[in-house]
């Protein structure tokens, strides 16, 4: 050991030191160079700064990983090292039941463990921690109130010391990660473990809460690209042109919502003088709808050239859909044969909204009520129809429920009454109807957001 004399007065010349500095050489020799550490302080040292340098590590690691299944084994990999664990798991809250439910259990029983039931909130350490969001270390889990014992009695596992932390985000629990059994004959888990855990377990949440969210931008992304494929096949399907004829006007017009649904329409060519016409619905949003969309007016293209009568189409087509539809699908479809050499229609009702009949005095009717039964949900279904002579002036609208159901911002439907009033007023030919119509639904809904196609045909007689 070495002393050293803080400001030291020589006597000039002799180099010795003054007898009135004694006092201050007195008081010097408490300010010593202590003694190195010990090898086993240093050692302790050393392990501490490896172990600050291996979070650094994890948090690079973790974050750049966002699968979760991969995340969530590496982070028990890393804790099990870390903490010179003989075994570690990692259970997630269940949001919907509120249980903790394994997801990673690294050890000789780690499967037979991930296979065992849920663990409540409050049961044993780690429903504890949870419950809580309070870490605990627990030296002897036998000599603990909270340790449960019913897992070591299935599995054949011992369990001795442990470490158990919460996960969280945004100070919400989202699981618990513990490690089991400290490595080394006799040793436990201490205070000072529990603090590096604790740095662990907080860069593994923000991981795990940085992987959901990627995984909710991926799916958010994945549904618009369906949405848009969606959009693209059923544009693609519906008619660009509308029929001509010197004796009638038509149109159509049909507004993609948000979420895409299986509004279609068609106007099929049946004679130089008869015109199919129809207007559907198919249940369901984005993709399948679209596809079922697609299909069915291939279908009633097919089937309404070997029929000439709208009841056997229905009949026909509701089999063929009937075979291939899945996961419950099904669709309302109103189908009608215009004769426009007598100003004819005949006219049958699959589960959709009547026809709307509006007479030259202005008056409007509903006919061709949904009677019948949806296409694709019954076998063998059979179905009515109705024959309507029609009038110069007379006025035939068929729409989707996305038209009535459009709604303001106060949550109020557009509504039958409001479309019938619109069309009594409107005397304009169908193209202009439905451009006004269209104006009309906007201003009612302003900036509220619709969740359901608009779709909308309309044919009249010239005067």
């Amino acid at each position: 050991m070495f002393t050293v004399i803080t400001n030291p007065k020589f006597v000039q010349g002799a180099g010795v030191v003054p007898a009135d500095s004694m006092g201050q050489t007195k008081k010097a020799k408490s300010k010593t160079i202590q003694t190195l550490p010990s090898e086993e302080r240093l050692l302790e040292y050393e392990e501490r700064i490896h172990q600050l340098e291996t979070c650094y590590r994890i948090t690079s690691l973790l974050n750049s990983e966002l699968n979760q299944t991969i995340l969530l084994d590496t982070i028990m990999n890393i804790a099990k090292k870390v903490m010179k664990a003989d075994a570690s798991s990692l259970l997630l809250i269940d949001e919907e039941h509120g249980d903790l439910v394994f997801q990673v259990a690294l050890s000789r029983v780690g499967e037979a463990i991930k296979g065992l039931t849920r663990i409540k909130l409050g049961q044993g350490i780690a429903g504890t921690v949870a419950k809580t969001g309070r870490a605990m270390v627990i030296k002897d889990a036998y000599k603990s109130k909270k340790f449960d014992p019913s897992y070591d009695k299935k599995t054949g596992f011992k369990t001795g010391s442990i470490l158990c932390a919460p996960l969280k985000a945004r100070d919400k629990v989202i699981g618990v990660c513990q490690v089991i059994h400290r490595g080394g004959k006799g040793k436990v888990f201490s205070r000072k473990d529990l603090a590096l855990f604790k740095l662990v377990c907080d860069s593994a949440a923000l991981a795990i809460q940085n992987a959901r969210m990627h995984h909710v931008l991926m799916e958010k992304q994945r549904l618009e690209k369906d949405m848009e494929f969606a959009q693209s096949v059923q544009e693609s399907f519906l008619p660009q042109n509308f029929p001509e004829h010197p004796d009638f006007w038509f149109s159509a017009s049909s507004i993609a919502a948000k979420n895409v649904g299986g509004d279609y329409f068609d106007f099929i060519k049946l004679s130089p003088s008869t015109l199919g016409i129809l207007l559907g619905d198919v249940s369901g949003k984005g993709v399948p709808a679209a596809l079922q969309m697609a299909r069915l007016m291939s279908d009633f293209r097919y089937v309404s050239t070997k029929n000439s009568e709208p009841k056997d189409v229905l009949r026909e087509v509701n089999n063929i859909f009937f075979e291939r539809s899945y996961r419950g699908m099904f669709t309302t479809v109103i189908y009608m044969v215009l004769n426009m050499k007598t100003k004819t229609i005949q006219v049958a009702n699959a589960g959709h909204l009547a026809m709307l009949l509006q007479h030259n005095c202005g008056k409007v009717e509903e006919v061709a009520q949904a009677t019948g039964t949806p296409l694709g949900m019954l076998p063998h279904a059979t179905y009515q129809q109705e024959e309507i002579k029609l009038q110069p002036g007379d006025r035939v609208v068929l729409l989707s429920d996305g038209v009535i159901e459009t709604k303001s911002m106060e949550g109020e439907l557009f509504g039958q009454r409001r479309l019938v009033d619109f069309l009594e007023k409107e005397k304009g030919e169908p193209a202009v109807l439905l451009q006004q119509l269209e104006i009309a639904l906007n201003k009612f809904s302003t900036d509220a957001p619709q969740f359901d196609d608009k779709t909308t045909v309309s044919f009249q007689v010239r005067s």
